[in-house]
């Protein structure tokens, strides 16, 4: 009886120091993480947070320089990004009817087809053909914005013969009233402006590059490509191709600070339905 008090009690005592050494082993483990604590408040692992810390501050200063390249694509002295803005604001593109004859025409025509389409599939036709006009209202509202700089704006694409081809510049404006910047092209007062103007998504954008840098063969004195802010998603290392070759045809590159889609709803907002 006495030896099995005695095993029981040696099997309760060992149980009691294991679990005491179980409890040192956590505290001590707790230290590897918290140096000390102090009436109750833990003091933090300052090597840890030190490195979250630049972490945080690595991915500002990244977000910092991609926005300073962004803002230098739309850099203008002539308050040109600022209208860009407003090419979304369906008020805007009634406006702009009024002053261009053609595109209420066209916009007129597909107004009444939404209006009563007759079938699913001329309600259809008429959304996309709108879709696709938006590349057309994006050159009227480029006009629109710098017109007033110019002597003239070109009212009839011009034929252009290149080794490419015939090219049509999408907008001509004549004799600068003074000088400009436009991105990092300077036109000199008294200079003409050509302008390739796209408007669509990344993919859109990416896939007219080649068209592009036939167009601007096309383009005398001063030539620009102006192209909607969804440029921005492309990859840099591919717009840093492009811009390059670009350069090298004497043409430069600005991005309006709008997107397609928003030119695209404004357009649809904008319907007399």
């Amino acid at each position: 009886m006495l030896s099995d008090l005695s095993l029981a009690f040696e099997t309760v005592k060992k149980m009691t120091e294991n679990t005491e050494a179980v409890k040192q082993a956590g505290e001590v483990k707790n230290l590897e993480f918290v140096d000390t604590e102090i009436g109750g408040r833990e003091i933090p692992n300052t090597e840890s947070g030190q490195g979250l810390e630049l972490q945080d501050q690595s991915r500002l200063m990244e977000e910092q320089n991609r926005e300073v390249k962004e803002a230098a694509y739309m850099s203008d002295d002539i308050g040109l990004r600022e209208q860009t803005q407003e090419f979304g604001d369906p008020a805007y593109i009634r406006e702009l009817r009024e002053s261009y004859p053609n595109m209420d025409t066209v916009l007129s025509k597909n107004e009444e087809i939404l209006r009563d389409p007759g079938s699913d599939l001329a309600y259809q036709r008429a959304a996309d053909t709108l879709e696709r006009y938006k590349g057309t209202v994006f050159e009227n509202e480029i006009k629109d914005s710098l017109g007033d700089r110019f002597e003239l704006t070109e009212s009839k694409q011009m034929t252009v013969e290149t080794e490419y081809g015939e090219t049509k510049p999408d907008v001509v404006l004549r004799g600068a009233l003074e000088e400009m910047r436009i991105g990092d092209l300077t036109v000199g007062k008294g200079e003409d402006l050509y302008i390739e103007a796209k408007c669509g998504s990344a993919e859109y954008i990416r896939n007219q590059m080649g068209h592009m840098l036939e167009q601007v063969e096309g383009h005398e004195q001063n030539s620009l490509v102006v192209v909607t802010r969804d440029y921005l998603d492309i990859a840099p290392d591919v717009r840093a191709e492009f811009e390059k070759q670009l350069s090298e045809k004497g043409s430069h590159l600005y991005v309006a600070d709008v997107r397609a889609m928003d030119i695209s709803n404004g357009l649809f907002s904008s319907l007399k339905l």
